[in-house]
């Protein structure tokens, strides 16, 4: 019978640097139109980005009835959208770009693409990082283009807080890498996907 770990010792040595941290990320996106974007601003963006996630993934059931049963089996791979959050500056920097970027897939008055070659995709990566500094995870983001960008709530209410907008992406698919970072007990070859 094996014998059950209980000692806080071994469950603080099991988390090295206090376990990831949801604060310790950045995001960034190249690749997008150069033709519509100017990417010195979109540089910036990890400066200004102050809530994402990683993306749900998730493999959809086939269903099908066999003698009077279900019966599920493995499916398509569905990567669920990237969010993020932005704090807007005076000069909009980061949120101009990303309406230009959409401009650039459908023109506001024309309705078509400013470019039939370039679907206006780029590619974006999350990473995180560990208290000391050192990437831990990457995850790349390909063919990645903005669909939503919010709302800016105005209200002579508030007196003390900085604009926030959110920008909902969609892509194709992602890689996930380790970063220079090497956990015991984690391969050293990217993991992707």
């Amino acid at each position: 019978m094996a014998t059950a770990t209980t000692s806080i010792s071994d469950f603080k040595a099991a988390l090295p640097y206090g376990g990831a941290r949801p604060t310790l990320f950045d995001f960034t996106v190249t690749g997008a139109p150069s033709a519509a974007v100017v990417t010195a601003n979109l540089g910036n963006m990890k400066l200004y980005c102050n809530v994402s996630a990683i993306p749900a993934l998730t493999v959809t059931p086939i269903e099908r009835i066999y003698f009077g049963r279900t019966v599920k089996i493995p499916g398509d791979m569905v990567f669920a959208d990237l969010t993020t959050s932005f704090i807007n500056t005076e000069n909009y920097s980061v949120r101009n770009e990303i309406e230009k970027w959409m401009e650039f897939i459908n023109k506001t008055v024309a309705n078509k693409s400013q470019s039939a070659a370039d679907f206006g995709t780029g590619t974006a990566k999350l990473k995180q990082y560990q208290k000391d500094g050192t990437e831990t995870m990457i995850y790349q983001f390909n063919e990645i283009w903005p669909t939503t960008i919010s709302e800016i709530a105005l209200s002579y209410d508030t007196a003390s807080d900085i604009e926030q907008f959110d920008v909902t992406w969609a892509y194709n698919y992602y890689t996930q890498a380790l970063g220079t970072a090497r956990p015991t007990g984690l391969s050293t070859h990217a993991i992707q996907r």
